[in-house]
């Protein structure tokens, strides 16, 4: 069956959340102003075309058992897997009818925790007061909680996707893949639960599996052979072990440009095949980031 469930953004967990939009900056993302969810964790983005780049951190405590979907509370999930490292929390996944997809996904044997509803007060770009409205579907399995997926269905779109935000001095437009990283014996298990998401057999590689989406694509990598995409791998990349999202690869017009921000900025980076790897996870909330053409 096919699925429009697509990849949105990753949230990617950081511990400082000012110092985080200062690397995200200084990586030339043009960054929204800092605001803060319902649950309690703060947030920072950038906007692309029906995908974000996503920042998030503890904005306040006090709220983080609000707005739950059964047993799952979305602030308290953050600063869960904030307590053991920085990274990917859980994702966001695309999605123009939240309550199909969900139904879909729960056909193929996924477990939907429960549903979300939410909206923020926003300033349009002519000054006007309006709100967001948003609807998640909760995806969870047990033993993979740093892949907790949602469905993220924007009833007004019109209000994130201006255009002047999606003009980046970097020249990225999107977000082409994600990888997960994972130990030899949870390879099955992770794949079996992108496949169950997304509706899509993964399609072997030489370095494990690939998982088409509605937008973008999953990489799915074993530890042993995570250097034959990125080369020499950072320590304390994903140090708990957890299967979990490793890297965010984004689409950029020109990599010249992309390597004279990393020299002013003095980020860390080489060359992967025909892309960019840059690898101080310390400054970029405990990832990798990638940088390809195209």
């Amino acid at each position: 069956m096919a699925n429009v469930l697509g990849i949105d953004h990753p949230l990617i967990a950081v511990e400082d959340i000012d110092a985080a939009r200062r690397s995200y900056e200084a990586l030339g993302f043009s960054l929204r102003p800092t605001s803060q969810h319902p649950w309690g964790t703060s947030t920072v983005l950038a906007v692309f075309d029906q995908q974000l780049l996503e920042l998030v951190s503890i904005g306040d405590a006090s709220l983080l058992d609000d707005f739950s979907a059964g047993d799952f509370r979305f602030g308290r999930h953050v600063a869960h897997h904030l307590e053991q490292r920085q990274g990917v929390a859980l994702t966001a996944l695309y999605s123009d009818d939240a309550e199909g997809d969900a139904a879909a996904v729960q056909e193929r044997g996924g477990e939907c925790a429960g549903t979300i509803h939410f909206g923020r007060d926003v300033q349009t770009a002519d000054g006007r007061a309006d709100r967001t409205s948003t609807t998640l579907k909760v995806f969870h399995r047990a033993g993979l909680e740093r892949l907790t997926m949602f469905a993220c269905q924007q009833h007004r779109r019109d209000l994130i996707q201006n255009p002047a935000w999606m003009r980046h001095p970097n020249g990225v437009s999107g977000i082409a893949s994600a990888t997960i990283m994972a130990g030899d014996d949870e390879m099955h298990p992770v794949r079996k639960w992108l496949e169950t998401l997304h509706g899509h057999e993964a399609e072997p590689t030489p370095w494990g599996f690939r998982v088409p989406t509605g937008r973008g694509s999953w990489r799915l990598v074993s530890r042993g052979r995570a250097g034959d995409l990125f080369g020499a791998m950072p320590e304390g990349l994903a140090a708990d072990g957890a299967p979990s999202v490793v890297s965010l690869d984004f689409r950029c017009e020109a990599l010249g440009r992309i390597n004279a921000l990393l020299t002013a900025g003095g980020f860390a980076h080489h060359v992967a095949g025909t892309g960019l790897v840059l690898t101080q996870i310390d400054r970029l909330g405990g990832l990798l980031l990638t940088f390809q053409e195209g």
